[in-house]
């Protein structure tokens, strides 16, 4: 059940800084691009801000305020990206956006959930995908003759967004193959990563899909997980832990390829690209895919916390092998955007469904940050960003996927 009181201190002791809604003064590069929360830059009330989610968590944790409809389309048109929890982190420890969790959670619970969010719901318990399309078409791409390992301890997970973007997990078994790793793909016994439920609050459905999932893991022998998918990514990593033991490891295609290119078991093609390219770092790969470590205790005078605490302060997600492996392909220059990796901006599209206008600007917010970089090209490795930032504006940035761009640029030998 939701308990908001778990989060007491964080609710209480909030004194509207500010500090989730800016980058810090010292890492600004000037006021333009400064802001890390979409829904406070779109919407400019503090209701829509970190600070306003802790308010209205206090208001209902105290009872003065009653859950509704406008309430929850308001508490679902934040991302939960997690920018205001890390920045509020800059300059003291409190749990932001667990707290808004917690919210949506008792949101839920209270019977008021968006018909988007329902319906989405609705289609991963019936359809083990977020988009409600038939499960048995879910690997329908694969060619008669695609052949896996069956025997092998890693699996790579397809992903709901395998539906829209099967070049991508094409791209990530090339990888593996010319690397000469050993995988299986689950098909059938495939379902939903469950990161759409426990983050809109559905937690008794999350829990459900969760454990039935981890323990099809365990009884098949799987070790290692490899996901071309930001999302599933975060989940496995940062909301699994919420609800069970996992026994197994995680790992980004960006992370593999990098360790198989190390080893020189694969080989870039030494033919130029001449690409000015930003990489956007997605949300559930880079600040929230930190491991959750559960924590129960006391919170003293101060914060302290009894027994210590570990923090997810967004610092240590997967932000260099992306980076390293473009640094890596002859001819491309990277730049940086002044928000990248743990203060880097959200991109807006998980808040497509609640209000298109404001998942729009969010994304031309983005692209002209990267645009003025000085950047032709943006880069990314999540199905939603590129839904978001692969668009037609006045910035005419195109959009490459870093799995499909490392596939397409592999040498045709690669030395054993």
């Amino acid at each position: 059940m939701a308990d908001l009181n778990k989060f007491r201190y964080t609710i209480e002791s909030c004194n509207h800084c500010g500090q989730c809604k800016w980058l810090l003064p010292g890492r600004m590069y000037g006021w333009d691009f400064a802001s890390v929360c979409p829904i406070h830059d779109y919407y400019n009330f503090d209701a829509y801000s970190g600070q306003g989610m802790l308010n209205l968590a206090g208001e209902i944790m105290n009872g003065t305020l009653p859950h509704g409809e406008k309430l929850a389309e308001m508490l679902h048109t934040c991302t939960a990206c997690g920018a205001c929890d890390v920045n509020c982190k800059n300059v003291r420890d409190m749990e932001v956006l667990d707290t808004i969790y917690e919210l949506r959670k008792d949101c839920a619970e209270a019977g008021f959930l968006p018909e988007s969010r329902k319906k989405t719901a609705e289609n991963v318990v019936k359809n083990h995908n977020i988009y409600g399309l038939p499960h048995e078409q879910r690997f329908s791409f694969l060619p008669e003759d695609f052949k896996d390992d069956p025997e092998a301890d890693t699996v790579l997970f397809a992903g709901c967004s395998v539906y829209k973007h099967p070049e991508t997990f094409l791209a990530a078994v090339k990888i593996l193959r010319a690397g000469g790793v050993k995988f299986r793909v689950l098909k059938e016994d495939e379902w939903c990563c469950g990161a759409s439920l426990w983050r809109m609050g559905d937690w008794e459905d999350a829990k459900e899909l969760i454990v039935r999932n981890t323990e099809m893991f365990r009884e098949m022998g799987i070790r290692t997980v490899i996901t071309a998918c930001a999302e599933c990514f975060g989940s496995f990593r940062s909301g699994y832990p919420r609800f069970v033991e996992t026994a197994f490891e995680t790992k980004h295609i960006s992370q593999v390829a990098l360790e198989l290119l190390r080893d020189g078991k694969l080989k870039l093609s030494k033919d130029e690209l001449p690409v000015t390219a930003c990489y956007h770092d997605p949300c559930m790969l880079g600040r929230l895919s930190e491991t959750y470590i559960p924590w129960e205790g006391e919170i003293k005078s101060y914060g302290l916390h009894v027994p210590e605490k570990q923090w997810r302060r967004g610092e240590h997600g997967v932000y260099e092998p992306p980076r390293e492996l473009l640094n890596a392909i002859p001819g491309l220059k990277l730049v940086e955007m002044p928000r990248s990796r743990e203060e880097s901006l959200c991109c807006g599209q998980n808040a497509s469904d609640m209000d298109p206008d404001f998942a729009k600007h969010t994304a031309e917010e983005r692209r002209r940050e990267a645009s003025a970089s000085g950047a032709d090209t943006i880069v990314s490795c999540c199905p939603f960003c590129r839904e978001a930032l692969d668009a037609q504006d006045e910035y005419k940035l195109q959009y490459l996927d870093l799995t499909e761009l490392i596939a397409d640029r592999l040498a045709e030998e690669v030395e054993s």
